[in-house]
């Protein structure tokens, strides 16, 4: 969930980074920290280590078995593409989440994508762009590894994020390098893909939201992509069970326990603002937003005000000394910049209206 800045929620309740013990009801909190980017903290999930011990070990237990495809070496090709595929998924969040307005002060990788989805932009177009930075990057990955195997392999190739039999395709198992690629490919895929549903913790869910937040509003449109999302698991686990697919029964798992965090969390805000009916609450939060936003404006325009009387002041001063440079020593001293700024004053001071001018007392 997101943290509140005009048009989010409330804030958390603690600091991302004191997150030290693992706590049950917090599936954040299964993390490890590997690394600072910029100031944002990037951690493992305990998910994304369990998932690479047991392929590792179920690659080598189930080595030559035909009901396994992948042996040692491409699982080893597989896990590290999908952990740099998730990488590059977070980063480029990260980078167009900061450069709209939000922030991301965490990176949790998980096996498909991150955890966090940090402080959305202010307005819901950036939050849309920023959502699908992602899972648009990822697609790229996924159509530079077609490109790829069809350079070196003469056939179109489609990754299939279900099965690994692709590598073993003609003119694929035949060289190292396409394998690799067609692996790496799997990866992209599986998180391009995940990363489209509208549920926690993927990014299809905050682009729902956006997209509804303009008609319902940023509360109750958080509230219905939360119903939306509910949903969605309990069909990513029936059809998980129903064709035999782990993947698929994996991720309606995470889901879930995503979903009782943000359960929670609306718990706790219906505390904070008031009221037992969920409308009156969204009724509520809305305005405090609008409050919160209005506010936001009213400063940002008074900064730019302070930054315009500024700079007016500076640029007076300089034209000021470049008059006094012309009065000692002729219009002849002037450098070029000198030069360009008394031409700019002066084509502005002729553009003026004369309305602009005081008019004399009759």
């Amino acid at each position: 969930m997101t943290a509140m800045n005009s048009g989010d929620e409330l804030p958390p309740t603690a600091s991302q980074a004191t997150r030290t013990m693992p706590r049950f009801g917090d599936p954040l909190s299964w993390s490890v920290p590997i690394m600072r980017l910029g100031g944002t903290t990037v951690r493992v999930h305990a998910l994304l280590l369990a998932t690479i011990v047991v392929l590792l070990m179920r690659a080598g237990w189930f080595a030559g078995d035909i009901g396994f495809f992948l042996g040692p070496i491409p699982a080893a090709i597989f896990l590290s593409g999908l952990c740099g595929v998730v990488f590059i998924h977070e980063t480029a969040n990260l980078i167009v989440l900061r450069r709209l307005g939000g922030d991301l002060p965490e990176i949790i990788l998980q096996p498909l994508g991150g955890l966090e989805n940090g402080i959305s932009p202010p307005d819901w177009r950036s939050t849309l762009v920023a959502a699908m930075t992602g899972p648009m990057v990822t697609m790229l990955c996924v159509l530079f590894a077609i490109i790829a195997l069809y350079l070196g392999s003469g056939t179109i190739l489609i990754p299939d994020p279900f099965t690994f039999s692709g590598v073993y395709s003609p003119g694929v198992a035949e060289s190292a390098w396409l394998e690799s690629v067609y692996l790496v490919g799997i990866a992209a895929m599986l998180v391009s893909v995940a990363n489209l549903l509208p549920v926690a913790p993927f990014r299809g869910q905050l682009i729902l939201e956006a997209i509804l937040r303009p008609r319902l509003g940023p509360a109750a449109s958080r509230r219905a992509t939360h119903r939306v999302g509910i949903a969605t698991a309990i069909l990513l686990a029936g059809a998980g069970v129903l064709s035999l697919q782990l993947v698929l029964v994996l991720i309606a798992m995470l889901s879930a326990t995503m979903l009782q965090r943000e359960h929670q969390r609306f718990r706790e805000i219906g505390e904070v603002v008031g009221g037992s009916d969920s409308q009156v609450v969204d009724i509520r939060l809305d305005a405090i937003l609008d409050q919160q936003e209005a506010a936001e404006q009213d400063a940002a325009a008074a900064r730019a005000a302070i930054r315009r009387s500024e700079a007016q002041a500076n640029e007076e001063a300089l034209l000021n000394q470049i008059l006094e440079k012309i009065a000692r020593q002729g219009i002849e001293a002037l450098d070029a910049n000198e030069r360009k700024l008394l031409e700019a004053a002066t084509t502005r001071q002729r553009a003026k209206s004369p309305a602009d001018d005081p008019q004399p007392f009759d």
